[in-house]
């Protein structure tokens, strides 16, 4: 009798089952087309994104600090902050295609790490655009609507990171940026050699690269050997000035210092002659590195006069993109009433 049962029980089972299991595959298509179509917009979304040969990197400054004497900033502790903006992209593996972003709150400081870009922080500035790419081994061009005046030099005049600014005035390093193009050299037996040349405003279509533009031309030569090298560096600023410079490095084996010193001669159209020297020295201490820099640079008051500037700071890293840098610096005779500028302050500095 229960096995009758049984049998009479398991049609009546089958049959409810066989919906069920159409209704699971009913489900189980539609959980597939569901995830069709999330697999499809995520597809979507990843060929509008960065392709695998872009790269995005930025760096942050807040910089808190105060200036004895200063003309216009005054005693007042004051915080800026500087933010650059850079992506690179490669086609062929060995060309590069770079596009460069600025903003900051001020330079009142007179630091390296401020920006007065982007209007006192408004907005973002384009600084760079352009592409760079191999003609040989040893021979790159690169060329775009807005450059560097030493963009692209492989030259190495200097290793010391410049804090406070004494070795920011070299005159033969300081053509302005605009619409340019640039042709280097780098030899494998360490010679290299490079010549830029820029249009000012060369990228404004009112203004235009024409006889109106000021260009301006650097050429250099240079060496990089076993811990110890240097560049030459001469810039024509067309009816403005032209400006020589040669710059050393060196790095003993038998210590953990980098050595740079760096002198130039600025000769304007018309005026004197106007020379600039900078000295730096970087050693390991510590967990960081302390730097000590002093050279001459040219006065905000007096633009035929030179003043001495000295700076020391100490750069430690306390967690990976993170550094923290105090910094003090002092300038002669650029304070109010002519008094000598003193200055500490404290960066602390982020890349990502």
């Amino acid at each position: 009798m229960k096995l009758f049962q049984r049998l009479l029980v398991a049609p009546a089972a089958m049959g409810l089952m066989a919906p069920l299991a159409a209704n699971a595959d009913v489900t189980t298509e539609v959980t597939q087309a569901r995830l069709d179509g999330i697999e499809a917009r995520v597809g979507e979304i990843m060929a509008g994104s960065f392709s695998p040969t872009t790269k995005f990197k930025a760096k942050v400054n807040f910089t808190t600090g105060s200036v004895s004497d200063h003309k216009t900033a005054g005693d007042e502790l004051h915080q800026t902050y500087e933010i650059k903006y850079g992506l690179s992209s490669s086609f062929t593996g060995e060309d590069k295609l770079a596009v460069k972003f600025e903003s900051g709150s001020g330079k009142d400081m007179g630091l390296d790490p401020q920006s007065d870009k982007g209007d006192d922080g408004k907005y973002m500035q384009l600084t760079d655009i352009y592409y760079s790419f191999p003609v040989a081994d040893d021979f790159t061009v690169s060329f775009g609507p807005k450059m560097d005046g030493d963009e692209g030099l492989e030259g190495t005049p200097s290793l010391y990171s410049d804090k406070a600014g004494v070795s920011l005035d070299y005159a033969s390093l300081d053509g302005e940026g605009g619409a340019g193009v640039t042709f280097a050299y780098k030899g494998d037996n360490g010679f290299n050699g490079s010549l830029n040349l820029t249009a000012e405003d060369g990228d404004k279509p009112a203004v235009g690269i024409d006889d109106e533009a000021t260009k301006y031309t650097t050429a250099q030569v240079g060496f990089d050997g076993d811990g110890f090298g240097g560049a030459v560096t001469y810039l024509d600023a067309g009816t403005s000035h032209t400006a020589l410079g040669l710059g050393v490095y060196f790095q003993p084996d038998t210590l953990p210092v980098e050595v740079s010193a760096y002198y130039d001669v600025k000769s304007p159209e018309t005026g004197e002659e106007d020379t600039n020297w900078a000295v730096g020295v970087e050693t390991e201490a510590g967990p960081g590195t302390l730097g000590i820099g002093l050279g001459t640079i040219a006065s905000d008051s007096d633009p035929d006069a030179d003043n001495m500037k000295y700076e020391i700071w100490y750069d430690y890293k306390v967690a990976d993109g993170i550094k923290i840098t105090p910094i003090l610096w002092q300038q002669q005779e650029e304070g109010l009433n002519g008094e000598d500028e003193s200055g500490a302050a404290v960066n602390v500095g982020f890349k990502f």
